[in-house]
Order: C-alpha cells, then structure tokens, then sequence
C-alpha cells in the first residue's frame, strides 16, 4: 500500500510542476518540458490503474509512452524552426505565424 502511495504522490506532484512550470514560463522549451511532465504523470497514474490488467493495458502503456516522446521531438523540432524565423523562443512575443 505504501508503493502505491509513493507512486500516486510523485505523479500528482509531476504534474502540479508542469502546470507551474507552464504558469509561470516566457520560454517554449519550458513549457513542452512542463507539458511532457504532466504527460508523464499522467502515464504513471494510468500505469498503476492497469497494473494488474494484462498484456493489453502494457501494450497500450508502452504506445502511449513511446506517443509521449515522438510529440515532444516534433514541438521540439518547430521551436527550432520558430527560433530560427523569428529569433526568440517567448511565445508572447511570437505574434504573427506566417511563414
């Protein structure tokens, strides 16, 4: 009982840090990094519903996980596209998104 509540707690704190860091951020690459660690919060709070369902809830972990990171590789990839075009990476300053 005790592991449970270890896991609950570091996923609830995951993602109450990615809602903060996404709050209180003017820069990109933190809020993708606040936005991949709810994600991942969320991911171990679905990890411990399906703990014991089988191999479909695994496999279904493992395409949401592997979902997560293939994400934040394309955000990644269009904040380097947008810091190459407008040369800042604060998403208040990026006004205008034609290309």
């Amino acid at each position: 009982m005790s592991g449970e509540i270890i896991v609950v707690s570091t996923a609830l704190t995951l993602v109450v840090a990615g809602l903060a860091a996404i709050a209180a951020t003017r820069n990109m690459i933190k809020v993708v990094m606040g936005i991949q660690s709810m994600v991942l919060g969320s991911l171990l709070l679905f990890g411990l519903a399906c703990r014991g369902s089988g191999v479909v809830a695994q496999d279904l972990f493992l395409l949401v996980a592997t979902t997560a990171a293939a994400s934040e590789a394309l955000v990644m990839a269009i904040v380097l596209l947008v810091w190459e075009r407008f040369k800042t990476i604060d998403p208040r300053r990026v006004s205008e998104l034609r290309w």
